[in-house]
């Protein structure tokens, strides 16, 4: 293959991963996650799910607590079948998050995620979220002086 097809469905599936993201994250339209995922896709995160199934459920709870919550693409790279995202979020904490109350405190982190598209759906992801910092300004791991 040329390297301009490459190219070309390298930049296919970054606009995938785009539309994916804002779709869902920024206009929060969960009745379209399975139009992004492929039947037998694989995920390495604690929310595993065929076809997308166990990520909406995921994020379902977390619109609960963040309703307003948005993300924004600070770089994107494909190669081949893969394309990595890395991702600042931003909400306010409305909701219950981790067993702790709301905060009503506005929250920021960052990730970076990793997605496998094949045939124009999504067939793998896997992704690093600061947990720790989330967890810390929604109050449910109190930080400790040092």
């Amino acid at each position: 293959m040329s390297s301009s097809k490459w190219n070309s469905q390298e930049d296919k599936n970054k606009n995938i991963i785009r539309s994916y993201i804002d779709e869902i994250f920024n206009k929060h339209n969960l009745s379209s996650i399975e139009r992004y995922f492929g039947g037998t896709s694989i995920q390495g995160s604690p929310q595993a799910g065929k076809g997308g199934v166990g990520s909406k459920q995921f994020i379902e709870e977390f619109f609960k607590a963040f309703p307003d919550w948005r993300a924004t693409i600070e770089h994107i790279i494909a190669e081949n079948d893969l394309v990595v995202v890395f991702l600042n979020g931003s909400g306010t904490h409305k909701g219950e998050f981790n067993g702790r109350p709301p905060t009503n405190k506005p929250v920021k982190i960052s990730s970076a995620e990793l997605y496998k598209v094949e045939n124009d759906r999504i067939t793998g992801h896997w992704y690093v979220m600061d947990q720790l910092n989330l967890l810390k300004q929604t109050a449910a791991l109190l930080s400790e002086p040092v």
